[in-house]
């Protein structure tokens, strides 16, 4: 099952959906999840899913994940979570190069005239 924090809340609450033999809840961007205010809602479904066990994992994937957002994150996985990070955290990969282009934007001002 692939839903929104906000849409699968619907789904549990209305009945349509029971999470309780659910094995794995897997939260993409969960930075952005959490720092766009989910929280509640992410919170709220980890209860309907039942108690952290053996059998129940939680995933929760970033390309970056703030400090201020990892404690958060760990109020929805079990004590004893791993976290993994590929890098530096909050960092782009040494492989990737950035550049700027500052663009004059006078000619087209003039064409506007």
């Amino acid at each position: 099952l692939v839903a929104t924090p906000g849409r699968l809340q619907m789904f549990v609450d209305s009945g349509a959906v029971r999470l309780r033999s659910s094995q794995v809840l897997i939260v993409d961007e969960a930075d952005r999840m959490l720092d766009m205010g989910f929280e509640p809602q992410l919170q709220k479904l980890s209860r309907a899913l039942g108690p952290p066990s053996d059998r129940r994992r939680a995933v929760m994937c970033s390309a970056t994940f703030p400090a201020e957002v990892q404690r958060l994150a760990a109020s929805l996985l079990k004590r004893d979570y791993v976290f993994v990070t590929v890098g530096r955290v909050g960092g782009a990969a040494d492989t990737i190069k950035q550049n700027v282009l500052w663009v004059d934007d006078t000619p087209h001002a003039k064409r506007r005239q």
